[in-house]
């Protein structure tokens, strides 16, 4: 592709990712956002190895309901050659179940996205382009969940019917997502920034396709900077999300610290620790070890939101793996 039409492309999406608006609608909540930074934005897939990312999520309110979401990513870049570095391309799959812990709320995803890294410079700089395609299959009903018969003066009875309107029911929407980012990686620093725009379609997620149930765009900024030395990484990163109504701001610093470098076959060992503030939310400590090609990923909500001050607690664990495939 002529590197102009390419620029020109990249130009394009990103104006039109800063010019939309809609509906209320929220995408899925991430504390690890660095390595399912894919999920938010193509684009942001920063180097050219195959891996695999797994993310599971559970979020507990006063033990009364819960959220539990499981997602993966598998990344396989492409190459014309197997020592060209100045471009790649990045094929993704993946997919991530939503659910609450009574049945009544099922989301299941399904993703495939591509992406292109082109090289500007001599010195690891890149310019990036991605675009997605997902299918959404929502499941509401109330199975599992039993309905009292009889009331007297102190309320409902012990029998009970599971559903008895048969409200169990699913719909199966999809979305068109794109993003473009501009990133480099050398020996003493990585840094990155990207914008996106998710679901620009529109689409209903409801089989009456009525505007109340139709998805606004959701438009988001991504950056990180990393510093590095010999044995040391400090960096910082961020994300913001807009979708109507709806927003998130999410902001952290992490340390590295590197036990064994890197040799041959063999990546290393590392161990970090980091704290995160999504506003108006969480504050997010967590922890990271890196085995050679594995890295994990804990972190943990501490909730500091309006739910706090009305007397209510939520508990929200984390856990990330990447798997470097290659």
């Amino acid at each position: 592709m002529n590197r102009q039409y390419l620029y020109k492309w990249i130009i394009l999406v990103m104006g039109f990712s800063f010019s939309m608006t809609g509906s209320q609608a929220q995408d899925l909540h991430f504390a690890d956002v660095q390595s399912m930074g894919v999920w938010y934005n193509q684009s942001l897939k920063l180097d050219n190895k195959m891996d695999l990312r797994i993310n599971y999520r559970d979020v507990k309110y006063e033990s009364l309901v819960a959220f539990r979401t499981a997602s993966a990513l598998v990344n396989l870049p492409v190459f014309k050659k197997e020592s060209a570095t100045n471009s790649f391309l990045n094929f993704t799959a993946g997919g991530n179940f939503d659910q609450s812990n009574t049945g009544i709320f099922k989301n299941n995803t399904f993703l495939l996205g591509i992406s292109y890294a082109q090289q500007l410079s001599d010195n690891q700089t890149y310019l990036a382009a991605g675009f997605q395609g997902t299918s959404t299959r929502s499941v509401f009903g109330s199975s599992n969940v039993t309905f009292p018969d009889q009331f007297d003066q102190y309320g409902p009875l012990p029998s009970g019917t599971r559903d008895p309107l048969n409200a169990g029911r699913t719909y199966t929407w999809n979305s068109l997502n794109a993003g473009v980012s501009i990133f480099q990686n050398t020996e003493t620093k990585e840094w990155y920034v990207g914008g996106s725009l998710r679901h620009i379609n529109r689409p209903y997620t409801d089989e009456s396709k009525t505007d109340a149930y139709r998805l606004s765009p959701s438009v988001g900024l991504q950056a990180g900077l990393t510093v590095k030395s010999e044995y040391d990484q400090f960096g910082i990163y961020g994300l913001t999300y807009w979708q109507a109504d709806a927003y998130e701001y999410l902001f952290g610093a992490k340390f590295n610290r590197i036990v064994t470098k890197a040799e041959g076959n063999n990546e290393g060992s590392a161990f970090g620790a980091g704290i995160a503030l999504r506003v108006h939310d969480a504050v997010i400590p967590n922890v990271q070890l890196k085995f050679n090609k594995t890295v994990i990923g804990v972190h943990y909500d501490l909730n500091i939101s309006g739910l706090k001050a009305a007397g209510y607690s939520r508990q929200a664990f984390e856990l990330a793996i990447t798997q470097r495939l290659n």
